[in-house]
């Protein structure tokens, strides 16, 4: 397994953020989870599992069984972790107990928005609601939506966006079918609390970078980290200078296993760093002067009209974590350990020699 990846696991699993005594001995299903955020969580429970008496079981949902034990391969033995598989738009097939259900399954980079807003869209609408029904008739503990920053779209909020905060997002451009997919859903999740008894929460993430992103993820950070880690120039195609949240993929889903044990039913919590809010520009900076001994430099370039399609609409988009450390969660990646450390997994993964 990348060392870096190692090390978030064990950060996550000794982290002292999550009321570990809720999950103990419980089944928890992850869709997704293959994906970046699934993957990292499902590592962290797995590290949990393996030095402590946790005896958390996994069920990790995904479309492809074979690709998924080669993913998790370390722990197949255990006898901790299953599999349910299947498209998570078709009724969900797992016939042993569940206390838990994280959904994270998704389209999430700008690429796939682009290429397939119609797909998007069908995922999270239908997806949420096949998951939804199977975890009433499971009659679990708690049902865990995980949505996005991106449902405030364009606010004029001064300072940091409350969980209470809301903007304007343009209803008929294809770009918005990710955001305005993903708020019908938080709006799913809650009626199924309302209406079923479901116990609900939600954790709206910030923008999430780290070690394990694909290895063609479209994301601005992905594509900054990939040129670092090669030696190359950092190309911006706008002036970056947005301001926003961002979180290390570790402190991000300690997070969110915060909210699965100690969230509040029917609420939404943003997951968000302070330590890591910045704009893009000034990432690139930070990227430029990790990497500046080795010839990396941060330049502009004008962007096509195409990619500009791409680009998400939100302006500056700070939120507030005051709701969640009310949960006892706290950041411990900063900004420049993040990116150090995702740009030192890329290295490692391509068996390069480049040092910081």
């Amino acid at each position: 397994m990348n060392t870096v990846i190692k090390e978030d696991a064990k950060n996550i699993a000794k982290s002292g953020s999550v009321d570990w005594d809720r999950l103990t001995g419980k089944t928890v299903l992850i869709t997704g989870a293959t994906g970046f955020i699934g993957s990292c969580m499902i590592r962290g429970l797995m590290y949990r599992n393996l030095h402590t008496d946790s005896r958390i079981r996994i069920v990790a949902m995904v479309r492809n069984r074979q690709r998924a034990e080669a993913m998790f391969s370390d722990y197949l033995e255990t006898g901790l972790l299953d599999f349910a598989v299947g498209d998570v738009c078709e009724p969900v097939v797992y016939e042993k107990p569940v206390d838990f259900v994280v959904h994270c399954a998704s389209n999430a980079a700008p690429k796939e928005y682009a290429a397939d807003p119609v797909g998007t869209m069908k995922t999270n609408f239908f997806g949420t609601f096949e998951l939804l029904e199977f975890a009433r008739k499971k009659g679990v503990q708690k049902f865990l939506y995980v949505s996005t920053i991106e449902i405030y779209g364009n606010t004029d909020q001064s300072g940091e966006i409350s969980e209470d905060g809301y903007g304007y997002i343009d209803a008929v451009n294809p770009r918005s079918c990710y955001p305005i997919s993903k708020k019908a859903c938080e709006t799913a999740a809650v009626c199924f609390g309302k209406q079923y008894g479901l116990p609900v929460s939600i954790g709206r993430l910030s923008y999430i970078f780290g070690a394990g992103m694909k290895k063609d993820d479209s994301k601005v950070v992905a594509i900054l980290a990939r040129a670092a880690a090669a030696g190359e120039d950092l190309v911006l195609k706008s002036k970056g200078e947005q301001r926003r949240s961002y979180t290390y993929i570790s402190d991000a889903i300690t997070g969110l296993l915060a909210v699965l044990a100690s969230g509040a039913d029917g609420e939404a919590y943003n997951i968000a760093s302070s330590l890591c809010i910045t704009t893009i520009a000034d990432m690139g900076r930070t990227l430029e002067e990790i990497y500046y001994e080795k010839g990396v430099r941060l330049r502009f370039d004008l962007p096509t009209e195409e990619e500009k399609n791409k680009f998400s609409p939100i302006r500056d988009a700070v939120l507030s974590n005051q709701k969640l450390k009310s949960l006892g969660w706290y950041e411990s990646v900063d900004l420049k350990n993040g990116l150090e450390r995702m740009t030192r997994s890329i290295i490692e993964d391509r068996g390069q020699r480049i040092s910081i």
